[in-house]
């Protein structure tokens, strides 16, 4: 059987848009078919495209906004006026209404999140409401104490919302950092640019095979290849974190360069199982690879040959279905 993509247009919610289409095509036949995983790739390039549009939350930041308060799903839908197993459905990924997905962004802001427990009171015990409004109140004390006292300073990095340039997925800093300790174990010492490339495939394998990003990074193209956009500030923050070590390396011309090691432990409860079939696909790949190597095969992708004369950002779902590996 032999997989075909081709673009094509799906109907979702009397909308069209615009998708890469999989298939198997059956070349003794010519019967075209799907199966679950085709299926739930071909969807979710146009959930990704819907919730962009109307600015309904991605499932991971409906999870975070209900985790940041300590309530499990079933309660954040009582106290949102919602069906008991909705806020669930809509973690595991099914289409909030757009009137469902501002509700759920709103409640984001603790302030809200208190208005609301306060107006459903009635479904809730006198405990659980002392215990929500409590966690709200703290959070909001939180961030006023950081901006009257500070913290130490950390570098900045843009947040941009789930987009085709971050592969629909908020920059996560604590998965940037994993997957360098999971590349650290098993391909060893990470030189800058052969980081960089891996961390470039890494996302956009992720993409290509699951609709998504892995950890959210924009990537531009420059003359080495691919990088991540902000990657000398990304490190750095990485850094100031914990969780990325740093050591400059003298070679036998006596150039100096960077290597990096991890600064945290990998922990594999952070990833699905094919999130995890994505990391090992990169690490049988690249591990034996040298860096200059990996520069040209980034040289020989479309998402690079299209974008390096601007030096611009690449497009996710323009370019991650045409991949190489």
């Amino acid at each position: 059987m032999k997989l075909v993509r081709e673009p094509d247009m799906l109907t979702f919610r009397k909308e069209n848009f615009p998708i890469v289409y999989h298939y198997y095509l059956c070349e003794d036949s010519g019967e075209h078919f799907t199966d679950e995983h085709l299926d739930t790739l071909n969807l979710k390039q146009v959930h990704n495209q819907y919730r962009e549009k109307y600015g309904i939350p991605f499932p991971e930041e409906i999870r975070n906004i209900r985790e940041q308060y300590g309530v499990s799903a079933s309660k954040m839908s009582e106290i949102l006026g919602l069906g008991v197993n909705t806020y669930r459905l809509y973690e595991n990924g099914e289409m909030p209404t757009v009137a469902n997905g501002r509700l759920i962004l709103s409640v984001g802001d603790p302030e809200e999140f208190i208005r609301q427990v306060e107006a459903s009171a009635h479904y809730l015990n006198e405990k659980e409401v002392e215990k929500f409004t409590a966690k709200a109140l703290k959070l909001m004390q939180d961030k006023e104490s950081s901006a009257v006292y500070g913290e130490p300073a950390k570098v900045e990095l843009r947040q941009d919302a789930p987009n085709v340039y971050n592969g629909y997925r908020r920059l996560d800093l604590q998965r940037v950092a994993q997957v360098i300790a999971y590349l650290d174990i098993e391909v060893g010492e990470l030189y800058k640019t052969k980081l960089n490339k891996l961390l470039f495939y890494t996302d956009f394998l992720a993409y290509k095979q699951i609709g998504n990003s892995l950890m959210g990074l924009q990537y531009r193209a420059i003359p080495f290849g691919p990088v991540p956009s902000e990657y000398e500030r990304l490190f750095l923050r990485l850094q100031d974190e914990g969780w990325l070590a740093n050591e400059e390396k003298k070679n036998s011309v006596g150039q100096f360069y960077d290597v990096y090691r991890a600064g945290i432990e990998f922990d594999n409860r952070r990833f699905t199982a094919h999130e995890i079939e994505i990391l090992d696909t990169i690490i049988a790949l690249f591990k034996k690879k040298r860096t200059s190597e990996i520069v040209d095969l980034s040289h020989t992708e479309q998402a690079w040959v299209d974008n390096e004369g601007d030096r611009a950002l690449i497009n996710y779902q323009q370019y991650a279905f045409g991949l190489s590996i």
